[in-house]
């Protein structure tokens, strides 16, 4: 069973995105991941070479909003997820300036793009954070 970052982190999500899983025959994935699945994320505009990849984690949720508890169920093709930004102190600027809602982005695996993305919300990122003012 899958415990939600939001339990393990003491912390809202940072950001909501709209996911579509690029098909295998397109260059995508062979199959659907399950929750858990890491990838690294990409911003459309920025320069992999240059800027790098993000690690940020998908978090994958049912239709009805609620986080997808069931490890071993793979992920829906198409759907909403939760994004959870690793060394979140040190990258919170970076991403709130860029997660906006309508950008759009993609799940990475290397340098493959498995998953393209529309962020839809800011959540945690919408938020003053104490520890920016230190």
């Amino acid at each position: 069973m899958w415990t939600p970052y939001e339990s393990i982190r003491n912390r809202k999500p940072d950001f909501l995105v709209e996911y579509r899983f690029i098909p295998y025959e397109d260059g995508g994935r062979v199959q659907r991941p399950s929750q858990g699945y890491r990838s690294d994320l990409h911003y459309d505009g920025e320069d992999i070479q240059k800027d790098g990849l993000h690690m940020v984690y998908p978090e994958f949720l049912n239709t009805d909003g609620s986080v997808i508890l069931d490890m071993e169920e793979m992920v829906p093709w198409t759907g909403r997820a939760y994004m959870w930004i690793l060394f979140f102190e040190k990258r919170w600027h970076h991403h709130r300036k860029l997660a906006l809602p309508g950008k759009r982005c993609w799940f990475m695996e290397g340098p493959k793009k498995v998953a393209e993305a529309t962020v839809i919300d800011q959540i945690g990122l919408a938020h003053h954070i104490d520890f920016l003012d230190k």
